[in-house]
């Protein structure tokens, strides 16, 4: 964003608490569109746009699918002001960039050049029609406002620009705006059943409005918005049962706990004699104390007899019976016929495993989401559990773009390059415990891309490489779309890789990466590893660590920053060597590097020394 006001430093609300009179007092906000609330839609229309972005409701219990902030209006009256106030009152943020739960074709492009607008001493930055009319809900607000709306508010005052004379006003022209939404459909709001059949038949025809079709998704959005958008797009996996010797390194469905205490009873530690430790008190080695004892307990005995006043042989892992409470070692007493012979007091406890000192029942093992350790494998097993709920690994499918591409597990054809991107995607993707990899080069044509894409429709990710560029010989995007995709995102607003973009088609998540390796590889550590999580159900999807700089670095400019980088220890600190030396090329950066420094955008210049999220590879 341009001008001197930094997005950070804006929030976005929505007002979601009117009336909804005109529509038959119904909550307009969860009024659906093309299978999606209004609210989601204009959430997801702001994605990456803001530092946060929330809803102002009244009906706060609407909106459980919602993962934005909730809050509830302060005054009891209903209005625009009111759903204003609110917004400004609850931000965090000092300016605020509001608009209403009824407008389904805001364009990011007219919203991003009206923020380039808002300069800090701004009170109200506002659009205005050549006939004198505002919008003062698709504009923004300065939290100075509040006192004046309020003001108004106890007055009983709600037309919204009533306030204006007392705040500082920006306005921007509607001719202006114009130029990045042509019909300036950003403005069309829902009031009516008549018109949200109007809206709905519109949204049925990808040519009518610019809003509604080709430009309804979000370009070159942050990563994280980004993957935030893949996952609203990704159905929760069905579960299936496994044996539990093969469910380690899969991800739990369900969370798991013991149905029983481990150990169910006391059992000892050592081999020994279990004994009563009141009766060893007095031992000394001038003084032994003589127990008596008798029988014996292995580990696959029953539960033993109550023992009174008396030792009993017990092997470790055998059950201690009822009167004794500890045990003594063999080679700690002197053993006779029928007695043994103790000169060391025993404490209470000693050498025995208590019942459920490994653990407790209906204690948790392992929860919903989480990937089953080896031990987490072992314990389920020792708890009893035969068959666990898992969500399986996805299938995968890479597809490589370009007529000059061949097979690589085959003999190179004169004037062809092997499609060496499919073994580094096979590859990482079998490191991270993905088996099932369909991959094949697919020839750059419409009709070739659109048909490999269908052919791989039982995958649960499809990824290509390559032809994702703006050039006229990159059909990727469109081929995909015309096979049935649904565009989720088309550029990031990162680099490497700016050009990757995303669809869901069924059941599949459609992946495309630019074609160079370098990118390829990067991409898959901050974009497909953490949708494969995804895809899996995993509650985390990706992890950064913190590390030092070894040399100097430059972000980039509204935008996103990946550098491969040298992971290494010293003195207990982590460093992270960005293999600067320009006598290495990407290929070989690619070889060395075991990590990737995450650059947010807009951090300037870092010197060396700096601390910086990074990627283990």
């Amino acid at each position: 964003m341009s001008g001197n006001t930094d997005r950070l430093n804006l929030s976005a609300a929505i007002l979601a608490g009117g009336e909804g009179r005109r529509m038959g007092r119904t909550d307009k906000s969860c009024l659906e569109i093309s299978g999606e609330k209004l609210v989601s839609r204009i959430i997801r229309s702001l994605e990456g746009l803001f530092a946060e972005t929330f809803v102002i409701t009244r009906t706060p219990e609407n909106h459980p699918d919602l993962d934005v902030r909730l809050v509830c209006d302060l005054f009891e009256s209903r209005s625009s002001l009111t759903g204003i106030h609110s917004a400004l009152y609850h931000s965090r943020t000092d300016h605020v960039f509001i608009t209403a739960c009824d407008s389904p074709f805001l364009n990011r492009e007219l919203i991003s050049e009206l923020l380039s607008r808002v300069e800090p001493d701004d009170d109200v930055v506002i659009p205005i029609h050549p006939d004198g009319f505002y919008e003062p809900l698709c504009a923004v607000y300065s939290k100075r406002c509040l006192p004046f709306i309020e003001q108004n508010l106890k007055k009983n005052i709600f037309q919204i620009i009533r306030f204006f004379p007392q705040v500082k006003v920006k306005t921007v022209d509607t001719d202006l705006l114009a130029k990045k939404d042509q019909d300036l459909t950003t403005f069309i709001n829902i009031n009516t059943p008549d018109e949200l059949s109007r809206v709905r038949e519109d949204l049925n025809n990808p040519t009518d409005r610019s809003g509604s079709g080709q430009n309804s998704f979000p370009n070159s959005i942050p990563r994280s918005a980004a993957l935030k958008l893949i996952r609203k797009s990704i159905a929760l996996p069905k579960c299936k049962y496994v044996p539990v010797t093969d469910c380690s390194g899969l991800v739990a469905a369900e969370t798991l706990q013991s149905g029983i205490s481990l150990p169910e009873h006391d059992r000892s530690a050592m081999d020994g004699f279990a004994v009563p430790s009141a009766c060893t008190s007095a031992a000394s080695t001038n003084l032994p104390v003589e127990v008596g004892f008798s029988g014996e307990i292995r580990p696959s005995c029953p539960v033993p007899d109550k023992c009174e006043g008396q030792a009993v042989r017990v092997l470790t892992g055998g059950i201690i019976p009822e009167g004794t409470d500890a045990v003594i070692p063999f080679e700690n007493v002197q053993v006779g016929e029928c007695s043994i012979s103790i000169s060391t007091p025993v404490r209470k406890g000693d050498f025995i495993r208590n019942t459920g000192s490994d653990i407790m029942k209906d204690e948790t093992i392992v929860n919903s989401g989480t990937v089953i350790s080896p031990c987490d494998a072992a314990l389920l097993a020792y708890a009893g559990i035969r068959s666990v709920p898992i969500y399986p690994m996805p299938k995968v499918a890479v597809l490589a773009v370009g007529n000059e591409l061949c097979d690589p597990a085959q003999k190179t054809q004169c004037g062809l390059i092997p499609a060496d991107n499919l073994i580094l995607m096979k590859s990482l993707c079998c490191r991270y415990g993905i088996h099932d990899v369909h991959i094949a080069p697919c020839a750059n044509s419409p009709e070739a891309i659109s048909e490999a894409v269908q052919a791989n429709r039982d995958c649960g990710l499809i990824v290509t490489t390559g032809g994702t560029g703006p050039g006229n010989r990159d059909f990727v995007f469109n081929s995909i779309r015309q096979a049935g995709g649904r565009p989720i995102f088309k550029g990031l607003a990162m680099h490497p890789a700016k050009s990757v973009f995303a669809f869901s088609m069924d059941n599949s998540i459609v992946i495309g990466l630019p074609g160079p390796p370098n990118a390829v590889n990067l991409a898959f550590h901050t974009i497909i590893n953490p949708v494969i999580n995804m895809l899996q159900a995993k509650a985390e999807t990706s992890a950064t660590t913190p590390a030092i700089t070894t040399d100097a670095l430059k972000g980039g400019r509204d935008r996103e920053k990946l550098r491969p980088c040298r992971i290494f220890e010293d003195n207990g600190k982590i460093f992270a060597d960005p293999l600067l030396d320009k006598s290495l090329s990407p290929r070989k950066v690619m070889s060395l590097c075991n990590g990737i420094i995450i650059l947010p955008a807009d951090c300037g210049e870092l010197p060396p020394q700096s601390i910086v999220q990074v990627i283990r590879l």
